[in-house]
C-alpha cells in the first residue's frame, strides 16, 4: 500500500489527529486508506477531483467505519458521466461540503468546490457583469435539446455561480475553509477567496487542485500577522488539523504580560496570532511555546514586530 505524504508531524502515538484534509485524489484512494488505516482520525475531507473508478462509498468502502468521510468537488469530477456519477450518485454525495458549513470533528468547516469559469463568472469583475447568477438561471435560459440530463451542462456543475459564493458569504462565522480553488496568495489563486475567508472569520483555509504541498508562511509568502493560515496540498498528500497537539488539548496559556504585549501589537487579531503554528516556534503556535518556557522568545518577536523589526 503506498505510504502517505503529509505536510506536518502528527501527534504522538495514542492521540489521534482530529481532521485529515486530503489534495485531489483523481482516481487514487490507496494514500487515503493507508492514512486512516494509520493515524485514525475523527474525519476526512477530499479537496475535489475525486475522479472515483468505482462509486465513492465503495472506494472508500474499507475505512467508512474508521472515520467521517466528506469531500468538496474539484473541475475534474465532471469530465465524463463516470466521474460524475460515482460522486454525485454515490451513497456518500451528502457530504459534498460546496456552499455549506458543516461541524467536523469539533470545527466548523465551510466548503467551495468547483472552479471560477469567466464565461459564467469572473469574480475580478462585479457580480453584476456574470452571466448567470446560478446554475437554475442558466438552465431556463437552455433549449431542452442543449440540457444534460434535463439540467445545465455536466461541464458547469463544476463551475462556481455567484449565488454559490453569496450563500457561503452569508452564512454564519466558520474555523475552515475549504476549496479547490486556491487564495490570492497562490500566482493562478482569487481575492474573492480570501474576502470569503475574512468574512467568516476562519482560522484557516486549505485548497487542492494546483498539485503543490505548500505552507505559505512557512515559504515566506504570508506573514504569521495574516487574518488566516493557508496550506495547498498535493495529490497523495495530506494534511493534519490541528498541526500542534497542544491545539487539541487544554494547556496553561500565556501570561498576562504576554498577553497585553499581543494585544499592543495586533489588537484584536492577538488571539489569532497566538494560536496559530509558526516556523520560529518550532511549527508550535506562540501560546504553546510559551507555555512550554519559551516566552521570553515569544516576548522578543512580538517587540520585533512591534518596532518594524523583520520577523
Amino acid at each position: 500500500m503506498v505510504s502517505p505524504k503529509q505536510l506536518f508531524p502528527l501527534p504522538p502515538a495514542g492521540a489521534n489527529p482530529k481532521i485529515l484534509i486530503f489534495g485531489d485524489p483523481h482516481g487514487d484512494f490507496d494514500p487515503v486508506i493507508a492514512a486512516v488505516e494509520r493515524f485514525r482520525p475523527e474525519a476526512i475531507v477530499l479537496l475535489g477531483d475525486i475522479q472515483a473508478r468505482r462509486p465513492l462509498h465503495i472506494a472508500l468502502q474499507s475505512i467508512l467505519t474508521r472515520t467521517e468521510v466528506w469531500f468538496i468537488h474539484g473541475n475534474h469530477d465532471t469530465d465524463s458521466d463516470a466521474d460524475y456519477d460515482n460522486l454525485w450518485r454515490s451513497e456518500l454525495a451528502d457530504r459534498n461540503l460546496h456552499g455549506r458549513i458543516v461541524e467536523i470533528a469539533g470545527y466548523k468547516v465551510a466548503g467551495l468546490g468547483g472552479i471560477f469559469r469567466s464565461k459564467i463568472w469572473d469574480p475580478r469583475r462585479p457580480i453584476e457583469e456574470a452571466a448567470f447568477m446560478s446554475g437554475d438561471a442558466m438552465r431556463r435560459s437552455m433549449r431542452p435539446e442543449e440540457r444534460w440530463r434535463d439540467d445545465i451542462s455536466r461541464r458547469h456543475r463544476s463551475t462556481i455561480f455567484p449565488g454559490d459564493y453569496l450563500q457561503l458569504l452569508r452564512s454564519p462565522p466558520a474555523d475552515i475553509l475549504v476549496t479547490h480553488e486556491a487564495p490570492a496568495v497562490h500566482p493562478h489563486g482569487w481575492q474573492a477567496i480570501d474576502e470569503l475567508a475574512e468574512t467568516l472569520g476562519v482560522q484557516l483555509v486549505v485548497h487542492g487542485h494546483h498539485h503543490q504541498d505548500i505552507d505559505y508562511i512557512a515559504e515566506g509568502m504570508l506573514t504569521a500577522a495574516a487574518p488566516f493560515r493557508v496550506f495547498g496540498v498535493d495529490m497523495g498528500s495530506h494534511l493534519a488539523w490541528p498541526t500542534d497537539p497542544q491545539d487539541s488539548t487544554e494547556s496553561e496559556g500565556p501570561s498576562q504580560d504576554l498577553l497585553d504585549l499581543a494585544v499592543e501589537v495586533f489588537g484584536a487579531a492577538a488571539q489569532d496570532w497566538l494560536g496559530k503554528p509558526h516556523k520560529l516556534f518550532d511549527g508550535q503556535t506562540p501560546a504553546a511555546f510559551a507555555a512550554g518556557g519559551g516566552s521570553e522568545k515569544v516576548r522578543s518577536t512580538l517587540n520585533a514586530i512591534r518596532n518594524g523589526g523583520v520577523v
